[in-house]
């Protein structure tokens, strides 16, 4: 090539490269699929999992089917798979065969060989809960209601007449009383259904006749607290009305404690139950507050009237909690309280049927939706001990030992964080090493104000943000650390409980259910004694403790055979009872202050935008509970955690709206 001709050539190329570039429509990218990880098969879990399936195949405009798989993790089998495999097996609980140490979900049914079913944990459900409630009217063939303490067992055709009036003349336990302990009652059936009432009209007058008798007994303490539940319960219809309203910034609650002050109620779970009733003015009983003989202060005459708060609240609560007036904050000994004023129901079957049921409206979302199949089901279950998640800058690791289970762009821990024996760990943006891992900081953190006394004073505490400064870790909450409360659910079969021990004649109607007052559990060492089917003598304790062999023995004769216990929790005893518990510790409301839904963003990942609004995070459903705990309140926690995946996966985009905060 000639000198000229290159010069030419040179001449072209710089015209077309200073040339203004041809304009191109750029195509939209597509929506990033996820991958979504559940810790924790109970309540809290699997009604997320629907929550979740709800929100992507109704998503807004393009913006749905973004969820490629929901994996839901837990230390118990999927309930569906065949969950007993012990030949020959006479009882059998929704919560086997799981490891030995771990305690799985509080939402338990134990089932006899006879068919026999027995709630372990949570017993009742209140019409009021409207989520439940929803839950069992979409899959209306599968879970239908049943009375509160019924074992299921349906009667028999083909009864002899005979037969059948041999059983009405027996004394039928009706109703509850309370039990004071050396066989002394505040509340027992007689009291306010007399013996001369005929059979058939039981269900009828009791209905009537039991308010009637606590509005005599306790007059107008009696309506001082209603009047307070009322108002607690109109509180609990706005968390739903808001719950549904995803258009509006405000009604997106990042934490349990937001909730709580959009509907009113944030002060009183900061206070105790007793505090809390000394504003309402109800009067209150020391002399049984100190375990004295009710004779002592009642003459020995029931007819005289009564103390609310030392007998019925507090009997209540220890049913519900196993905790005293002092050890509930205001909030949970309001919800403790709501099932005394409506409509009390189980599942047939077993209220674990809630949870199997969840799964299944999740999976039927899907089918019946316009999102496209998937070569695996969107919704999987898997019996796996969780132990470590890791956190990098796209993705979440999640390991059961030293198996990797997968990436996840969000994890969500559905179980009480003290309970979870997890390890929270993620990458270092400063660290070359991908495998210098840190401590997930999980309540967020607070930079160090004064750098150079921090490098100086360096500990462990001390963690580099992504600029290399020193910054905090805030320390998590006690809600998030204590122990749960321990309680141990006893069953048993073939009992004839003493009522000599009891103080009771041997005519004597006995209660179906006998609650107990503080010197009633002192005394016996039970929080609850529930007469499940007399025929058959099934019975069952709530305790603190596992009931020796001489205690059952008293209670329910030397013939009583043993079918299940079931311990939840238990202190440091073993290594399960560490990290079980029934509910948790509220202590008065010193320990209501809840950690956030959002536990971790890796898309800020110390102040750092490293993924954009869509990176790895970590929820936290049983923050919920730092205030108050009931099935009704972890589903609540489950639909506020997956308003707020919604909203950070896209299917939602709620706007500033015209809704402020004043108006909540």
């Amino acid at each position: 090539m000639s000198l000229g001709s290159l010069a030419a050539a040179l001449v072209i190329c710089t015209s077309l490269c200073r040339a203004d570039p041809i304009e191109k429509t750029a195509s939209p990218s597509p929506p990033k699929r996820n991958r979504i990880a559940i810790i924790g098969g109970g309540i809290s879990g699997t009604f997320t999992a629907k929550y979740l399936a709800e929100y992507d195949s109704r998503g807004q405009y393009s913006r749905k089917c973004l969820i490629d798989e929901i994996h839901v993790f837990d230390v118990s089998p999927p309930l569906s798979s065949g969950r007993y495999p012990r030949d020959n097996a006479t009882i059998q609980s929704s919560a086997d065969p799981r490891p030995p140490t771990w305690q799985g979900s509080r939402v338990s049914t134990l089932q006899l060989n006879d068919g026999s079913t027995i709630e372990l944990g949570a017993s009742i459900i209140y019409s009021g809960n409207k989520l439940v409630v929803e839950m069992m009217e979409g899959d209306p063939d599968n879970l239908v209601k049943i009375s509160p303490m019924s074992t299921g067992k349906k009667k028999k055709p083909g009864i002899a007449q005979s037969d059948e009036n041999e059983r009405k003349d027996k004394k039928i336990p009706s109703g509850f009383g309370i039990y004071h302990g050396m066989k002394e009652w505040l509340i027992k059936p007689s009291h306010y259904l007399p013996g001369f009432i005929p059979k058939f009209l039981d269900p009828i007058l009791k209905k009537f006749l039991q308010p009637l008798y606590f509005l005599w007994r306790y007059s107008t303490d009696y309506f001082r607290l209603r009047h307070a539940v009322k108002r607690a319960v109109h509180a609990f219809d706005l968390i739903y009305e808001l719950l549904e309203d995803d258009q509006h910034e405000v009604t997106f609650f990042e934490s349990p404690m937001d909730i709580w002050e959009a509907i009113g109620l944030r002060s009183v779970a900061g206070i105790s139950f007793h505090d809390f009733l000394d504003g309402l003015g109800l009067k209150r009983c020391e002399e049984l507050e100190l375990n004295k003989s009710a004779n002592g202060i009642y003459g020995g005459f029931w007819w005289i009237p009564g103390c609310l708060r030392s007998e019925l609240v507090t009997a209540m609560t220890i049913n519900t909690y196993n905790q005293d007036l002092n050890q509930m904050n205001g909030l949970v000994g309001l919800v403790a309280y709501v099932p005394a004023g409506g409509e009390l129901f189980s599942v047939e079957g077993g209220n674990y049927k809630l949870m199997e049921s969840a799964i299944r409206q999740a999976t039927k979302t899907y089918d019946t939706s316009v999102c496209p199949k998937m070569p695996a089901p969107r919704i999987q279950q898997h019996q796996k001990q969780i132990t470590t998640v890791v956190s990098g800058e796209i993705s979440m690791e999640i390991f059961a030992g030293d198996e990797s289970l997968g990436n996840f762009d969000i994890v969500i821990l559905a179980a009480p964080l003290q309970q979870s024996r997890i390890q929270f760990l993620m990458e270092s943006p400063m660290s070359m090493d991908p495998y210098v891992l840190h401590p997930m900081a999980l309540n967020g953190v607070h930079e160090n104000p004064d750098l150079e006394d921090s490098y100086e004073k360096s500990t462990s505490r001390l963690l580099n943000n992504e600029r290399g400064q020193l910054a905090f870790a805030t320390p998590l909450p006690p809600s998030a650390t204590t122990p749960y409360t321990s309680v141990v659910t006893t069953v048993v079969s073939n009992a004839t409980l003493n009522a000599t021990h009891f103080g009771l004649s041997e005519d004597e109607q006995w209660p179906r259910s006998i609650l107990v007052s503080e010197r009633g559990k002192l005394m016996e060492d039970i929080t609850t004694l529930t007469i499940l089917d007399v025929e058959k003598g099934l019975m069952k304790t709530f305790s603190s403790e596992i009931l020796t062999t001489e205690k059952r023995n008293i209670l329910f004769g030397l013939y009583h055979s043993l079918e299940y216990v079931q311990v939840w929790g238990g202190g440091e005893k073993d290594e399960g009872g560490k990290y079980g518990g029934a509910t948790p510790n509220f202590e008065g409301g010193r320990n209501s202050e809840s950690l956030p839904f959002l536990l971790y963003d890796g898309a800020k990942h110390w102040g750092k935008q490293i993924a954009g609004p869509n990176g790895p995070a970590l929820y936290y459903v049983n923050a919920i509970e730092s205030a108050v705990a009931a099935i009704e309140i972890s589903a609540i926690g489950a639909k506020s955690t997956a308003k707020l995946v919604a909203r950070r996966l896209g299917l939602v985009n709620p706007g500033t709206g015209a809704m402020s905060q004043e108006e909540l």
